[in-house]
């Protein structure tokens, strides 16, 4: 099989293993395009090789080299300033909505959005050890059978079985997020946004869960909270605080944020733009991720 035919047919699964496992499209593309480089160099790609399976190897190879990189940003995550969210997929709503060819848009944000994870699980998954989290996606979301994820995983089906057990349990022992179906989660958003823009404060209020949290991942590079804002009356001063430091330059677009609705704000008076990613539960605000570390919005063009 030649390496251009390997690359088309193999580079977007693995791109999807690679970004649930890191949460970094910038590191997923990096590993990625290392395995090819490595793939080529070696000759795997050849018929008659001792590659019988090429689609499991590279399986396997992706995911531990992302356990790897997981294991080694250990210590970089300790050190990290404020909370830790995870880069995200953007797509311009009216593209999104089928308003306007794909053409021209990032192979790579087609692939993704195609079959994605919302953003507030992507946050969860960070939450789980990275061997948790490699079995998870690769039984979840690729529905690998154990007896595959064992051999990517070096580790006995049995092994395998008992560690997604307890991790199903862990689970469902974490904060709850349900998926919003996108229709409904829309009209909430635009609610949330209109709230905001008219100053109803007493209905954004209503559309908050008492035990909201607020997300707001600066990295250090910008000004963000540094811990998290929790509870539905402090995350409202929080909100009206931006809203009075804002200026008449300052902009709302609507964008998908891992295949769901959601916003980027900008600003003449602040050199990056804000991406804005909303949980809802029982139609509520469960969570609000305000991603401004501009490390993670380079691969985005949103000005």
């Amino acid at each position: 099989m030649e390496l251009d035919s390997v690359y088309r047919a193999y580079r977007p699964l693995l791109l999807s293993i690679a970004y649930r496992m890191l949460g970094s499209i910038t590191h997923a593309e990096d590993i990625v395009q290392d395995l090819f480089i490595t793939v080529q160099q070696q000759n795997i790609h050849k018929e008659g090789g001792s590659v019988r399976n090429l689609k499991a190897y590279l399986c396997k190879i992706v995911t531990n080299r992302c356990l790897d990189y997981l294991k080694s940003s250990r210590k970089k995550r300790e050190v990290y300033v404020g909370p830790w969210l995870p880069e995200p997929l953007v797509q311009e709503y009216a593209v999104a909505s089928g308003a306007a060819s794909a053409e021209g848009q990032d192979p790579l944000q087609t692939i993704m959005l195609e079959d994605t994870i919302s953003y507030a699980f992507l946050v969860l998954l960070d939450r789980l050890t990275p061997i948790e989290r490699a079995l998870f996606i690769l039984r979840e979301a690729f529905e690998y059978d154990y007896c595959d994820i064992a051999d990517f995983l070096n580790k006995t089906e049995i092994g395998c079985r008992k560690i997604y057990s307890r991790l199903k349990r862990k689970i469902q022992d974490m904060p709850p997020t349900e998926l919003t179906p996108n229709s409904q989660s829309d009209q909430l958003v635009l609610r949330f946004l209109h709230a905001t823009a008219t100053g109803d404060m007493e209905g954004l209020l209503a559309m908050l869960s008492e035990d909201i949290v607020l997300y707001s991942d600066g990295g250090g590079k910008v000004m963000a909270a540094i811990k998290p804002i929790t509870s539905s009356r402090r995350v409202l001063a929080f909100i009206q605080g931006l809203a009075s430091k804002g200026d008449s330059s300052g902009a709302v677009r609507l964008v998908k944020v891992n295949g769901q609705l959601g916003f980027v704000l900008s600003s003449s008076s602040e050199p990056f733009p804000t991406v804005v990613s909303l949980a809802f539960r029982d139609n509520r605000v469960q969570q609000i991720y305000l991603i401004r570390n501009p490390d993670k919005l380079r691969h985005l063009n949103l000005r």
